[in-house]
């Protein structure tokens, strides 16, 4: 027997592992400790983390039976995300939670359950206010002063969201009033 002292993995992690296990439930985190036979997918996961990771896009939809482990490899693979500082969203698709014809249902579940690893769902304020820090920041590195700060951020914001805007221009839009309405307390 393993002295568990002696175990790379901490206490509380286990106990979080094993406190969800016997309720019954898939644990939110620690999937690493307990996934078997999913090394075969490791390689084509990570190709696809890493096709989204330098601006391409992938969609997953995982389906089977009850019982078949959905919800194991969705979250292991979730976590394998995290791990590289993806935001994540895991939400189930059901006939009257989450109807998939309802598409403005599926999007506010989706940002409800956005999570990283810094922030717990619901994490889209966050990932937002982060994204309006990180302009800031750029626009102070490019040696923008406390007075040209505003429009220095607002002329990295429109050439940020040039692209966003093509394709989804009510996003940007969103972003844009999100931003107003901090601005205006």
């Amino acid at each position: 027997m393993i002295d568990p002292r002696s175990s790379p993995v901490s206490a509380a992690r286990r106990r979080t592992a094993l406190d969800a296990l016997r309720r019954g439930a898939v644990p939110e985190s620690g999937l690493d400790l307990l996934a078997t036979g999913l090394d075969r997918f490791e390689t084509a996961l990570d190709a696809e983390i890493e096709t989204v990771a330098s601006g391409g896009s992938v969609f997953k939809a995982v389906r089977g039976e009850y019982g078949s482990g959905k919800t194991f490899f969705t979250r292991w693979l979730g976590e394998r995300a995290r791990q590289r500082n993806f935001a994540v969203a895991e939400i189930q698709i059901s006939e009257t939670e989450t109807p998939l014809h309802k598409l403005e249902t599926v999007y506010r579940r989706l940002t409800e359950r956005l999570s990283t690893t810094s922030f717990p769902p619901s994490a889209l304020r966050p990932v937002v206010d982060a994204w309006f820090y990180g302009l800031e920041e750029d626009a102070l590195a490019e040696g923008a002063d406390e007075e040209e700060l505003g429009s220095a951020v607002e002329q990295l914001l429109t050439a940020r969201l040039s692209e966003v805007s093509r394709h989804a221009p009510s996003f940007a839009t969103a972003l844009r009033g999100y931003r107003a309405a901090l601005a205006g307390g």
